[in-house]
């Protein structure tokens, strides 16, 4: 367990204990509320996916999408491969099967799986409750980096690339805040150099206790997506602007942008940030 002040809470989501200051905030940009767009049926009508961040969005400037899928108990995603572009797979509910090549793992609420670029890969809802989760796919996705079906014939390749799993949003880097706020890294390139992590962006779990907020602070360079798993959070910045977000939606916060957050629910709230590009601690500035 990493032990850090207060103060250094969210400089995205805190990867670590390093910070920078500053006297006079950065010119003030918007923070954007992200809803999910309509579920579109996937899989012949089997499961549902819901753009969060992608071409649906194009005022918002990330080198990643996100969307929300649904897939019923005994349905999955047929073999396909993705080229140039990793997928990451985040389990809200229910449980997966995910295929990666001669790979295969199982994953439950709360852990991560990142497929290399290029793998043959599926995801199967193998548990009793539909399964739900996050899929990252970065650059982000195309219809034309999608293989599957006759194309995967026309191909004829195979890789040695395995999956990368975090079994638990409680198994990344732990840092004690001492405020009823808990973060946890989960997935940093930067700070994980020896995993070897095929993406640019990272990505922190934290949890808000009731009445917990993350102070001031600014990530310079880099946005931050805070995504609500559950519970709701009230981001805000000095100038008055404050965006409330309720589960299953997410704030778009750009690069430099100061801002504060707070859990607004009379339970903990539950956030996922992803950060692009990847965090590193001079990127963080803090205000009073």
């Amino acid at each position: 367990m990493h032990r850090i002040p207060l103060l250094l809470l969210l400089p995205c989501l805190l990867l670590s204990a390093g910070c920078l200051t500053a006297s006079e905030p950065p010119a003030e940009a918007g923070i954007v509320l992200v809803a999910p767009a309509d579920p579109v049926a996937l899989f012949d009508g089997t499961g549902t996916l819901s753009n969060l961040i992608g071409r649906e969005n194009p005022g918002i400037q990330t080198n990643y999408s996100v969307a929300y899928c649904i897939i019923p108990p005994g349905n999955g995603t047929p073999p396909h491969r993705l080229f140039e572009s990793t997928e990451l797979v985040y389990v809200i509910g229910g449980t997966a099967e995910i295929r990666c090549d001669n790979a295969t793992v199982t994953a439950g609420a709360g852990e991560t799986v990142l497929l290399p670029e290029r793998v043959l890969q599926s995801i199967t809802s193998i548990g009793d409750t539909d399964l739900l989760y996050l899929t990252v796919v970065q650059p982000p996705f195309h219809p034309d980096i999608e293989f599957s079906g006759d194309e995967l014939a026309t191909l004829s390749m195979t890789t040695d690339a395995r999956p990368v799993v975090v079994a638990g949003p409680r198994e990344g880097i732990e840092w004690d805040l001492e405020s009823g706020v808990a973060v946890y890294t989960l997935i940093n390139p930067v700070l994980m150099r020896e995993k070897a992590l095929p993406i640019d962006y990272s990505l922190a779990y934290v949890e808000l206790m009731p009445g917990g907020y993350l102070g001031y602070d600014g990530i310079k360079g880099s946005s931050d997506l805070l995504y609500v798993i559950e519970g709701d959070i009230e981001v805000s910045t000095p100038g008055g602007q404050a965006v409330r977000v309720p589960a299953g939606s997410a704030a778009c916060i750009p690069p430099d942008l100061v801002k504060e957050t707070r859990n607004v629910a009379a339970s903990t709230t539950k956030v996922l940030s992803f950060i692009d590009p990847a965090w590193v601690p001079e990127k963080t500035g803090l205000f009073e």
